[in-house]
């Protein structure tokens, strides 16, 4: 039994697949290489495509029963004669919705539906039932809608299970139910629907949303899940078809059709293909497809898909009643479907593969030892084909399948293992094993590999025609996580990626920021905790290996931020501390350059002051990276922070630094946060209160270099890190302040005491403690308070010269400038992008001078006058946008490099 046979139940209605189209690029994936603009839509393969927001999410909606068909053939379409007509079908009622899910990036060809629950009434008023389905893959896709040339064109079908059926008493008022139900309520249910139609035009109403028709019926365990076990129809010789299926039983054909025909115009319509019927067709030898000739007993029946609501109502199935002769001809002969021309020349459109063998399951994903098992079915016109050899075979040629290239599939070869050969048993059933290999990370940013297997059964070496056709396998890396490990060391890179590739994420748990994962424990290991085909699971994409999953279960029992361990350790976190003092740089220059010439001048130069200091800040974390044998990385896009977005490290959890023109709310809200110190003065009451912390720490820029300078004296006095590389270190002058080399210890910890008392001060009751100057929160506070600074005997106020802010005298920058949102044909776009080509030239220019060539920074510091220049260019440029705005610098990697 199966969704072909009666009792049937017919649906159809909308799906929607609310797809996040950021990992739709193998390329995205690429942390190291990842651009602010991924996130954002853009046409065709560009951007981050035309869903970067979507939640993953999938649905059916609008969708109702359509017709229903009883155990004696006899059909209802009417919601008066029996009540389950029009009822709705739809989604979960009392979880979130199911998920569509790649098997990886570079296989988007078998896209499964986990914890998808079917819903079929209200089962809240005691009508309907409730089930899940089984997760499965979408099968046989293929170019339906030709017309379009976006996702648009291509239909499907999943076929699978519904499990786990919750039935409500109030089912038995419909003799279709009872019927279905039987005597004993069925614990399984065959389903299995078409999906086309899916519109990817951002603009449309139906934005994400497509057909989808389907039906249902009982379930044989003795059955596949996931394809029918019958005859199978190919589209013949040049024609442009898709597949189609058949069962014969007891002299009934139950033909399915409903992923066969190709649909034209906006309403879906199948095309008119002619006068179509269903024959025996002659033997191989005697198919003469010039002058095809089927004799009158050999032609079937007539197939209806031109009917009015056809397709909606059928789901494209079809039952032709045959006599015993034809019956017993056609159970060893091939089937066809012709058309016929007003001349009576009969074409051939669909031809029965005579031998025809799919395995159940072929979607797996695999860790090192894992053994995945799947049954192949071989047939011949539908029954068993027994004690047949079967080849297994390395095929990837149909397993990478993006929109664009990545890195290469297949290897090593010995990342998956399994028998060279097989045998059908007596019911034409052959079991196939895999076993996950050790698989070390051969394509680097994306976890594990790909491989597809092709099954040849003996007599029928045919190539496969789609991805549905092979065995599909992602196998993990043979990963070993540390014993203890760290945000820093271990899971940023993990979850960095996540946050990269799934942004709608951000608003519940920004996971590249520890501040913000460290305060959703407690969500983040209950989602961790759930079972693989739950739609709530972690991650969503089900791409995290089993040795990576249950490191972040142990970190997330034990967030240790950083744990300075080995040299190494101290090299990453010197190299974030040099990205961090970078990422504060661009927000503070866009505000100074949004600020008018002769405007704002004592805030203009309280930011360039600090500016100043950060460039200083920047240098002296080079410096000793060098001096212990590192070598800063300055000029790669990873380097680059993205805005809005969070500090490097992970800092900070409550903050997004946003690039955006000077303000007192950007200065107070941004600037304020990002040098807070962790103790600072509550002016009103004139006692000291901690920085803004929570019970797990609001880790803070001064907390990350006390960790550094901690670790540096651990391990000098372990003799692990000596200090030295002064030829290859940079000293001078930076503004009024000295950039000096570090020889030793001493050096090093006086380089970090100096950025720590610049950014947040030495002193909580005196900020002008250490070199008489204020600190760059103090400065920013002195904007905010729009006074000067009076130092008292405990403590001080903000109540000096008056600090006088304008907000006439600032452009009107746009906020959050980025390339992808300017038009590409105006003058804002070529500025910005000659912005950013210096912005590289400038990264160039220091990660040079910073790896063996002192001499150049100079030059690398010159460009900072065309920065300069092009940057107050922008602010006096309109953005294009028809708002008001002006451009502004986005110091993004530039486009195309």
């Amino acid at each position: 039994m199966s969704y072909l046979q009666v009792p049937r139940m017919i649906f159809s209605g909308l799906f929607q697949a609310d797809v996040s189209t950021v990992n739709n690029d193998p390329l995205h994936y690429d942390t190291a290489d990842f651009r602010s603009n991924y996130q954002l839509p853009g046409p065709g393969a560009s951007n981050g495509w035309w869903n970067p927001q979507g939640t993953g999410a999938w649905r059916f909606t609008d969708c109702t029963v359509k017709r229903v068909y009883y155990r004696d053939g006899g059909w209802c379409g009417q919601a008066g004669v029996d009540p389950v007509v029009g009822v709705a079908i739809n989604g979960a009622d009392n979880r979130v919705e199911g998920k569509l899910v790649d098997l990886d990036p570079e296989q988007q060809g078998v896209s499964e539906v986990w914890g998808f629950q079917f819903l079929l009434g209200n089962p809240r008023q005691g009508q309907g039932f409730r089930a899940d389905f089984e997760v499965t893959p979408f099968t046989d896709m293929w170019i339906r809608y030709p017309e379009k040339h976006s996702d648009t064109r291509f239909g499907a079908f999943y076929q699978s299970i519904l499990t786990n059926i919750g039935w409500q008493e109030d089912l038995f008022s419909s003799r279709f139910l009872q019927e279905l139900v039987g005597e004993g309520a069925p614990e399984k249910l065959s389903i299995r629907f078409n999906v086309d139609r899916f519109c990817d035009d951002r603009l449309a109403a139906n934005f994400t949303y497509g057909r989808v028709v389907g039906a249902i019926g009982l379930y044989d365990e003795a059955e596949p899940r996931k394809f029918v076990r019958g005859r199978h129809f190919f589209p013949a010789a040049g024609q442009k078809l898709g597949r189609g299926a058949a069962l014969l039983e007891n002299q009934k054909v139950y033909l399915d059709l409903g992923n066969s025909v190709p649909t034209v115009g906006e309403e879906g319509a199948l095309k008119d293909l002619g006068e179509l019927s269903l024959v025996i067709l002659p033997p191989k030898d005697k198919l003469d497809l010039e002058n095809l000739s089927i004799p009158a007993g050999n032609i079937l029946g007539a197939i209806q898909y031109q009917a009015p609501g056809w397709y909606e109502e059928t789901a494209g199935i079809q039952v032709i009643t045959i006599s015993k002769e034809q019956w017993k001809r056609a159970k060893t002969a091939s089937l066809g479907i012709v058309v016929t021309d007003s001349s009576g020349q009969k074409r051939l459109l669909w031809e029965e593969s005579a031998m025809y063998a799919r395995a159940d399951a072929f979607v797996f994903r695999l860790n090192c030892g894992d053994v995945a098992e799947t049954t192949l079915y071989a047939t011949k016109w539908g029954q068993p084909l027994k004690d047949k050899r079967v080849k297994l075979v390395l095929y990837n040629d149909m397993v990478v399948l993006p929109p664009t290239e990545g890195p290469p599939a297949g290897t090593p070869a010995d990342g998956l293992s399994f028998p060279s050969e097989v045998k059908t048993d007596k019911e034409g059933k052959a079991i196939l094993s895999f076993k996950g290999g050790s698989v070390h990370n051969p394509r680097g940013y994306i976890d594990g590999q790909v491989y597809g297997v092709r099954y040849i059964v003996e007599g029928n070496d045919s190539l496969p025609g789609s991805s549905s056709d092979i065995c599909n396998f992602l196998v993990w890396d043979d990963f070993k996580a540390p014993e203890e490990p760290t945000w820093v060391r271990d899971i940023a890179p993990i979850f960095q990626q996540y946050a990269n590739l799934y942004p709608i994420m951000k608003p519940i748990v920004d996971l590249g920021n520890y501040g913000s994962v460290s305060e959703r424990l407690m969500i983040l290991k209950t989602v961790f905790d759930l079972p693989m085909s739950h739609p709530n699971y972690m991650p969503v994409t089900r791409d995290l290996s089993r040795g990576k999953s249950e490191m972040i279960r142990q970190f997330l029992d034990k967030p240790i931020y950083w744990q300075c361990e080995t040299v190494d350790d101290l090299k990453q976190a010197l190299q974030l501390a040099i990205e961090l003092e970078h990422a504060t740089i661009p927000p503070y220059l866009t505000a100074l350059y949004s600020i008018k010439p002769g405007h704002n001048v004592t805030v203009a130069n309280l930011i360039r002051s600090v500016v100043i200091e950060e460039m200083l800040h920047m240098s002296l974390a080079c410096n000793i990276l060098v001096a212990i044998g590192g070598h800063p990385v300055i000029n790669q896009p990873e380097f680059l922070p993205r805005y809005p977005g969070s500090l490097p490290a992970g800092l900070s959890a409550d903050l997004t630094v946003r690039l955006r023109r000077c303000s007192i709310e950007q200065i107070r809200d941004v600037f304020m946060a990002i040098e807070e110190p962790e103790e600072t003065l509550d002016e009103s009451r004139g006692d000291v209160r901690p920085g803004d912390q929570d019970e797990h720490h609001n880790y803070t820029i001064g907390w990350f270099y006390t960790q550094i300078a901690e670790g540096l004296e651990r391990l000098s006095e372990a003799g692990e890190v000596t200090f030295g590389h002064e030829d290859e270190q940079v000293a001078g002058m930076i503004g009024e302040h000295e950039l000096f080399k570090i020889d030793s210890l001493e050096k090093a910890l006086e380089a970090i005491g100096e950025i720590m008392e610049q950014g947040e001060g030495a002193s909580v009751l005196d900020p002008t403690e250490g070199d008489d100057e204020l600190s760059h929160y103090y400065k920013f506070a002195e904007i905010v308070h729009g006074r000067r600074i009076v130092i008292k005997k405990k403590g001080f106020k903000y109540s000096g010269e008056q600090i006088p802010f304008d907000s006439d005298g600032v452009y009107p920058m746009m906020d959050d400038p980025d390339m992808a949102k300017l038009p590409v044909d105006s003058q804002a776009y070529k500025l910005s992008t000659q912005f950013n080509e210096a912005y590289l030239a400038l990264l160039n220019g220091l990660h040079e001078t910073f790896n063996g060539e002192p001499e150049r920074l100079t030059d690398a510091l010159g460009l900072m006058y065309t920065l300069d220049l092009l940057a107050r260019r922008l602010m006096v440029t309109p953005s294009g946008r028809g708002d008001g705005t002006t451009a502004g610098p986005s110091f993004q990697w530039p486009l195309g490099w």
